[in-house]
Formats: structure tokens, C-alpha cells, sequence
């Protein structure tokens, strides 16, 4: 594991990319099948992903807790990463599962199409970056 929490959150991050690659490459029938992973209790690769998930939830608390009684409290900008960070998780989930067909259909008639949709949440979060790169510029040379 990564030395720093920026090395650490970003080595987090490029996992999830390797672990949803796996998992939307494997088939719904596969889950079914036996592990042999301690983790999956004697059981099926449906109870390996979801111990695996169960214990992320586990040492996520285990971390919050630990902020709490020590009392680090994150900063507004870190506290908004935290939060912009769940709604892209969720935001993505949202999206998976569509297939290329689909993600290429309007969400409804008349409506945009899931691509659509998806293109204007990274423009609009790319202009806003790119404004905030200005603004900070702009205050600088002052």
C-alpha cells in the first residue's frame, strides 16, 4: 500500500477499474459457483463478492470511528472531495449493467440518451475545473 493518502486513495481507485473489469467480465452464472477463497466461507463466488463488500463496509467504519474519537475532522474542500467522489460512484453505477445498444438510447422518448447524459456530466465538470484554474490564475496575478 502506498506511503501517502493521495498514493493510497488513487492506488484504491485504479483497483476499482481492475475489480470491475473482472466482475462485468465474469457472467451471472459464475456467481453461483464454488470458491475456493477462505473468504467465501466453503461457499460460492456470490458469497466471496459480497463478504468482500461487507468487509469494506466493516474497515470503513472502523476508519470513521477512528477519525471520530481522534477527532479529524476533514477540511470543506476535503469533506466536498468525500462527497463528490460518492455521487460518481453512484453516478457510474448507474450506468452499469446498460449495454453499448442501450447506452447509446434515449433515457426516454424525446429524451438525451445515456451517453448523452453521461458526456454533459464530464463537460460540466471539466468547464467547471477549467474556470476554477482561471479564476485562481486570475486572483494570483492581481
Amino acid at each position: 500500500m502506498a506511503a501517502t493518502v493521495r498514493a493510497a486513495i488513487r492506488e484504491l481507485i485504479e483497483q476499482t477499474m481492475v475489480t470491475m473489469d473482472a466482475l462485468l467480465e465474469a457472467s451471472d452464472r459464475e456467481l453461483a459457483m464454488r470458491s475456493s477463497h477462505g473468504c467465501a466461507q466453503g461457499k460460492d463466488v456470490w458469497a466471496l463478492i459480497t463478504n468482500d463488500i461487507d468487509h469494506e463496509k466493516i474497515h470503513t467504519g472502523q476508519v470513521l470511528e477512528g477519525r471520530y474519537e481522534s477527532r479529524i475532522t476533514a477540511s470543506p474542500m476535503e469533506r466536498l472531495v468525500a462527497e463528490w467522489l460518492v455521487e460518481r460512484a453512484r453516478f457510474v453505477s448507474s450506468l452499469v449493467g446498460l449495454t453499448d445498444e442501450q447506452f447509446n438510447r434515449e433515457t426516454a422518448p424525446g429524451q438525451w440518451t445515456y451517453r448523452a447524459v453521461a458526456k454533459h456530466v464530464l463537460a460540466v465538470e471539466q468547464d467547471s475545473l477549467k474556470t476554477m484554474a482561471a479564476d485562481q490564475a486570475a486572483r494570483v496575478a492581481r
